[in-house]
């Protein structure tokens, strides 16, 4: 089932007269209470629907992609979205259902943020290319939302792979390889083995246990069982590719605390600062660390 058959009929074939150099970017459709859909991408924005969504479309939207189980999705949509068959990951805008002050699931959907998962096979080459990267090493990749990240990174274990490299994406939201039935949808390459849905912490630990990697491939650090996790790996001997949020006021003038902590411990060789307006590789700026800059806040041009 494509990302787009979740959509009413009226949305889908709205979508379907779009130029088709346009479908091609669509990046993202959102669906919003009494709203028409509007879909997103470099383009800017379209309108993709000819009336206002009803709260009981967006309701039975949200059900079909949860597979008419939200006890099954519980944890994610505790988290406030939902991942869907290859790759795709939906955002979830309701109210919050809070229980012993945590979140427990979301109710009364008022917004659906779909964003569509697309392989760019040869998009991390020309960074590799340009800045004389022939071996596995650690890279941070940072953004903020829409910036590529996954897209980067995702080329990165397949580049890697190809040439040899034993790889380990650990695919915590099924994001990263997309997994359907034990497959992964996208190229991750010859020598990559896939841990689908396990936590970063636990995921990581198994891999450097029993897979013996030479990298493994993360999204989205965050908590702090994550970070000590790649310290684990980088102690072990094994390259770790991983990608941060990093929010928009963040840029070559301001760090994130995240970002400063893990690069002045060592962890990464490479920091990577992607912007989603760039073409091609979207690479902004990159920085090599060396033990002289340790606590260094400049960032050198890419």
């Amino acid at each position: 089932m494509e990302i787009w058959d979740y959509l009413p009929d009226h949305v889908q074939r709205q979508l379907k007269t779009l130029p088709t150099e346009i479908l091609a970017e669509v990046e993202e459709v959102r669906l919003r209470t009494d709203r028409p859909a509007v879909a997103y991408g470099p383009f800017g924005w379209r309108q993709c629907s000819d009336r206002p969504l009803t709260a009981e479309e967006l309701a039975a939207v949200a059900l079909a992609m949860a597979q008419h189980s939200w006890y099954a999705r519980e944890e994610e949509l505790r988290q406030g979205f939902l991942t869907l068959p290859g790759g795709h990951r939906v955002g979830l805008a309701g109210t919050a259902v809070v229980e012993r002050g945590m979140v427990v699931t979301v109710r009364d959907i008022s917004g659906l943020n779909l964003r569509t998962a697309r392989a760019r096979p040869g998009v991390a080459q020309s960074f590799l290319t340009r800045y004389g990267i022939r071996r596995p090493c650690s890279v941070l990749v940072v953004s903020p939302p829409r910036g590529g990240k996954t897209t980067f990174v995702r080329d990165l274990a397949r580049l890697w792979s190809e040439r040899g490299v034993l790889t380990t994406v650990i695919d915590e939201r099924g994001e990263l390889a997309g997994t359907v039935g034990g497959r992964p949808s996208f190229d991750l390459g010859l020598h990559t083995d896939v841990l689908d849905g396990w936590p970063k912490p636990e995921g990581i630990l198994v891999a450097v246990r029993s897979l013996a990697p030479q990298l493994v491939v993360v999204d989205e650090l965050g908590g702090e069982g994550d970070f000590e996790a790649v310290a684990l790996a980088r102690r072990s001997g094994v390259a770790v590719v991983a990608t941060l949020h990093l929010g928009g006021i963040h840029h070559h003038l301001a760090w994130s605390p995240q970002v400063e902590r893990l690069w002045e411990a060592g962890l990464f060789e490479v920091l990577v600062r992607l912007d989603g307006s760039l073409p091609g590789d979207r690479v902004a700026e990159v920085r090599f660390w060396t033990p002289e800059e340790a606590g260094a806040r400049a960032w050198s041009g890419g």
